[in-house]
């Protein structure tokens, strides 16, 4: 099914206000009037308001269907100036100081907010970032406090109009930025200059493209970006290498990675690509990899339990003698964290596929005495099918860079 292309760099207003319309729903349903929301992504899931998460305690608070922050001070005037419709802010000067965060907060919200009960929260307490501790809700609130953290990640599972736009329009622009990886990519060069010129070059032309309203959104994000991440020659067979300043000889095998940033949504695509004529035995890994990956592809539809993508991949590892050299399952849900649930993986068989649902599909293989071979493609389940929206070369022909 054709699906007509829609370009969306932010996520519209009423879409933050529906999303919390039905949270507010939720959280009725299960006897609270009142929440406390402590995850970065799940505060700009429901405002759009994002932040530099540090050791400081920063809280959305919601009281009944208004909004309310705590926050460490110097983000105060930004809550104030960037979500709309904001009730009241509370806020601290810092941490730890001489009176905990927490022992402000159980005030502000007992006596500002007047809440005493039916309150719940994403977590214990706030979260243990860079060199926090502190005490628990209960510990400081004296009050009974419900803990659901699973409430906005099963929001987030099924994508929205707004979400999938935002995910094609990455997929975009994480293949330009891949092209250009691959054409600079060559014998005797350095992995980190290949890798930033073309992050580079594909970000520059993306912002250009989309215009003064585009801006990635999260700490520390690019625009869009390609490279290696170490995963070059046998090193390739350490499926989350780390960065080795190589330098790219021939006969490597060579795993990638391209995504781009819209409104904070990802796609991921990867792809092993060969510097030179690969040998007999990589070309046989590499032909059951895109085995697996296809028969993937071909289980990814509504009405399937997740965990029979992952047992079918495995199906083909184990008919082929490779089960050995496989490190991980199948893939994984994508939005606005690279790793979302549920996971394409065969433990995970109370879950059923639904249209909406978004996942990356990178069954792979590793020797560590010539590398790993797995390509990564962003999948979106339709009412029928899926849509495969990663659209780069994928054949052997295609990745040989000689």
């Amino acid at each position: 099914m054709k699906v007509k292309r829609i370009t969306i760099v932010k996520i519209p207003e009423q879409r933050f206000e529906k999303r919390q319309r039905h949270f507010q729903k939720i959280i009725n349903e299960k006897g609270l009037a009142h929440f406390i929301v402590l995850s970065p992504k799940s505060i700009y899931y429901l405002t759009g308001f994002t932040l530099i998460p540090t050791e400081r305690p920063f809280f959305l608070i919601f009281k009944n269907d208004e909004l309310n922050f705590f926050v460490p001070e110097l983000e105060k005037i930004h809550v104030l100036e960037e979500v709309p419709g904001v009730k009241e802010v509370g806020s601290y000067f810092e941490y730890p100081d001489e009176v905990h965060p927490l022992i402000h907060f159980s005030k502000f919200l007992k006596n500002s907010l007047k809440i005493t009960s039916k309150i719940g929260a994403e977590g214990g307490g706030a979260s243990g970032l860079w060199g926090y501790q502190g005490p628990s809700f209960k510990e400081v609130l004296k009050i009974p406090v419900a803990i659901h953290p699973e409430i906005i990640t099963n929001m987030r599972i099924l994508k929205d109009a707004d979400e999938l736009a935002c995910i094609r329009e990455s997929a975009k622009w994480g293949g330009i930025a891949h092209e250009l990886l691959q054409q600079y990519t060559h014998e005797g060069e350095n992995e980190i200059d290949v890798s930033f010129q073309a992050s580079h070059e594909a970000s520059k032309r993306m912002r250009a493209e989309l215009g003064p309203d585009y801006s990635p959104i999260g700490y520390g994000s690019r625009p869009c970006g390609a490279g290696y991440r170490g995963q070059i020659g046998s090193y390739s067979a350490i499926p989350h290498a780390m960065t080795r300043n190589a330098i790219f000889q021939k006969g490597d095998t060579l795993v990638t990675g391209a995504s781009a940033n819209i409104a904070g949504y990802l796609s991921e695509l990867e792809r092993t690509m060969f510097l030179g004529e690969p040998t007999e035995k990589q070309k046989g890994y590499f032909a059951i990899m895109m085995k697996a990956q296809e028969v993937a592809f071909n289980t990814l539809k509504p009405g399937t339990p997740v965990s029979e993508v992952d047992r079918n991949c495995r199906k083909v590892f184990k008919e082929n003698g490779v089960m050995d050299l496989v490190q991980h399952h199948t893939g994984h849900a994508i939005g606005l964290e690279a790793h979302e649930r549920p996971f394409l993986d065969k433990g995970m068989t109370q879950v059923i596929m639904k249209q909406g649902m978004v996942f990356t599909v990178e069954p792979g293989i590793y020797d560590r005495s010539i590398g790993g071979f797995r390509h990564s493609d962003t999948v979106i389940i339709t009412e029928d099918g899926n849509e495969r929206i990663t659209q780069y070369p994928r054949e052997l022909d295609q990745l040989t860079i000689m």
